[in-house]
């Protein structure tokens, strides 16, 4: 059948489109300057014209006022009598300089190894992606986890921690599969009698030591490398700290509860930082970070809390405390468990 075009009708939703849309050109505009290093030139040259801009940044003249518009309107630039500088938001997170960054995450969205640039094959795959630790992640995905962490979750996770009765006295604490190694520094920051062992992949620990020296904490915070799932981490700590790491252990978590409790001191702490389905495994926080999380945990996050907290009372634990962590991809769910 043939449409008479001038009687079709226009789509009354066309506005769900076009913000989508509107969504990709903004983020496009953002990564750019983001890459081209706008906001740190900025923050040297704060007050700057178009034309220095321009210049500097060696875009086209042509594109010049409306790109710079695009980021006043996204509220990370500020204009004034013809001159440009970075927002307050831009500086404490586009700024390479900044402890608060969130430059490495913000690009690690459309990276080309991300699980949402690949979100076609990501869907179709029935396990997670094979490879040997020289194929594990790189050094921005680990970065890009960093600043993830930085967003309210490890501060509520090292304040929570700290107010636990035996933290004064602790002396060795091990954070396994620590990646990055933030908690552990964060903690020893906190305890200035406490030292840390991170335990991950060579590939991993590697990318440790960069934010243990930059925090200036080689004296007190060392590496390990191994595998989780195979190796031995050692015994004599007097806190365990697992975050985000259990999900590929949830057919079976008293066989590493029961490794847990060996490497911890008598009444030592175990602290497990997860995300945990929802009641009936709803979608609480909305599609898209439920879709984000999933692919984090690859399809799951851990289910049942009373589970949980049955095996760890089955393998020697007595759970000290269980609260709810504010995150990015929704509440983690924070146990602080006492080895009997």
């Amino acid at each position: 059948m043939t449409h008479q075009l001038m009687n079709l009708p226009v789509a009354g939703e066309l506005k769900l489109l076009d913000d989508i849309a509107e969504g990709y050109k903004a983020y496009q505009v953002l990564a750019h300057a983001v890459d081209l290093g706008l906001f740190d030139w900025l923050e040297g040259n704060p007050g700057s014209t178009r034309e220095n801009i321009g210049a500097a940044m060696n875009i086209n003249g042509m594109f010049m006022r409306s790109y710079l518009q695009a980021l006043v309107d996204m509220g990370l630039l500020c204009h004034g009598d013809e001159r440009y500088r970075n927002s307050a938001a831009a500086s404490a997170m586009l700024v390479r300089s900044s402890p608060s960054r969130q430059t490495e995450w913000f690009r690690s969205i459309a990276a080309p190894r991300s699980s949402w640039a690949r979100l076609g094959d990501t869907l179709k795959r029935d396990r997670p992606a094979s490879g040997t630790s020289r194929s594990g992640p790189d050094r921005d995905f680990l970065q890009a986890l960093a600043q993830r962490s930085l967003r309210g979750e490890l501060q509520a996770v090292t304040r929570a921690v700290r107010g636990w009765e035996g933290f004064d006295g602790s002396r060795r604490l091990l954070d396994l599969g620590g990646g990055h190694g933030l908690y552990a520094i964060a903690l020893c920051q906190a305890q200035p009698q406490l030292t840390a062992t991170v335990f991950d992949q060579p590939h991993v620990t590697n990318f440790t030591q960069e934010y243990i020296e930059a925090y200036q904490l080689a004296d007190r915070v060392d590496v390990a490398n191994g595998d989780v799932s195979v190796d031995d981490f050692g015994s004599g700590y007097d806190i365990v700290l697992i975050s985000h790491l259990l999900y590929k252990f949830r057919k079976d978590l008293p066989a590493i509860f029961r490794r847990v409790w060996q490497a911890l001191n008598p009444g030592g702490l175990l602290v497990s930082n997860h995300w945990f389905c929802a009641p009936g495994c709803g979608m609480p926080a909305g599609g898209l970070v439920e879709l984000d999380k999933s692919l984090r945990s690859f399809g799951h996050p851990l289910c049942y809390p009373e589970a949980f907290n049955a095996a760890l009372d089955a393998c020697g634990f007595v759970l000290k405390n269980e609260l709810a962590v504010p995150g990015m991809s929704g509440e983690t769910t924070l146990h602080l468990a006492a080895k009997r």
